[in-house]
Formats: structure tokens, C-alpha cells, sequence
């Protein structure tokens, strides 16, 4: 094949990217027909030669592709096999997942003061002992879920149930540890 350098390859457009498409398809018609002029094989050489061509071939048919995929890309203004655009996503495709350590411990807004240790430690026990009132499957659920922020469906997977079972434990927990946290007198 011979080598062809490109010094300028212009503006990223769809007419330049149309245009390499074009060229790129015409070459790989030559290549064919080069390699279909050389089919009944003789010799070694006339093998070798062929292998080479079929090499420049299949990579000259790769670029192609790449154009393809860029030009798609260009005229939908979306990514290429994506059925919908991020704007009509789920809600669960659009989430992003959050570490709840990270997450801010007081829910005062506008209080630019940080929770105290005390807060820290009062809100911390009354989450152990809203957990500690949660049965074995419901605190596991819960704690993959809020804790290591995996999916229902992954929770599953882990605990060997199903996605609905999950789901119903998650309920039950969410609904125990609400009620745990909000009525928990603290003696002292």
C-alpha cells in the first residue's frame, strides 16, 4: 500500500469527515480488486503480497468504521447506539452515587458552623441503636444499600434473593430505622 501523509487535515466537520469516508471507500475498492486480480495463487511471494494487501484492507475498513461512527455521532449530536439522550433518562441512570460519609452531617442550611462532636456522637448512637432494632436481613440490606451504595439489583445478587424481596426489606428497614431515630430518648 502505498503511504499517503496528510499535513492538513482541515476543520472537524461533517462535510471533511463525509469526504475522508469517501476516499477511504474508494481505497478499499482498490484494494479488493487488487487482491481479486491476484486470487489464483502461485507462489509464495504472490501470497505474501496478497496477506498485505488484505492487512491494509482490513485496517483501511476499520477507519471506516471510525468515520462512520464519527459522522453518526456528528448528525445526531448524540453518542452513536444510545437510544435516548441523558436528558431522557431514568432517574436511575442519571444518578450519581455518593459516599454517605461524605455527604454533610448537619441539615442545617445556611449554618456555615459544622455539627459539633457531640451532635456527631448522639446522631451515630441513635443510628446503631435504630439499626441494632432491624432483623439480620434487613440491617444487610440497608447497609449495602446505604452504606456501600449498591443497586437493588446487585443487593440481590449478594444476599442470593430477589430484586422484589430487596426491595420489601429495604421498605421495612427504612420505615424502622425512621421511626427508631425520631422516637429514641436518650437517657443521661
Amino acid at each position: 500500500m502505498k503511504t499517503i501523509r496528510i499535513t492538513e487535515l482541515g476543520p472537524a466537520t461533517l462535510e471533511s469527515y463525509l469526504d475522508t469516508r469517501r476516499m477511504l471507500l474508494r481505497k478499499a475498492d482498490e484494494l479488493s480488486l487488487l487482491i481479486s486480480r491476484l486470487e489464483p495463487v502461485r507462489s509464495l511471494e504472490e501470497m505474501n503480497e496478497i496477506l498485505a494487501l488484505d492487512k491494509d484492507r482490513r485496517l483501511v475498513i476499520e477507519m471506516i468504521g471510525s468515520c462512520s461512527y464519527v459522522i453518526e455521532w456528528l448528525e445526531t449530536g448524540r453518542r452513536p447506539g444510545s437510544r435516548r439522550g441523558i436528558e431522557r433518562r431514568a432517574g436511575y441512570q442519571r444518578e450519581i452515587l455518593t459516599d454517605p460519609a461524605k455527604l454533610p452531617t448537619s441539615s442545617r442550611l445556611g449554618n456555615e458552623s459544622h455539627a459539633s462532636i457531640e451532635e456527631t456522637e448522639v446522631s451515630r448512637f441513635r443510628l446503631e441503636a435504630a439499626l441494632r432494632g432491624l432483623t439480620e436481613r434487613e440491617r444487610s440490606c440497608y447497609m449495602l444499600a446505604h452504606g456501600e451504595c449498591y443497586s437493588f439489583a446487585e443487593i440481590a445478587v449478594l444476599l442470593n434473593i430477589s430484586k422484589s424481596s430487596v426491595g420489601t426489606y429495604m421498605t421495612r428497614a427504612q420505615r424502622k430505622v425512621a421511626d427508631n431515630v425520631s422516637f429514641l430518648i436518650l437517657v443521661g
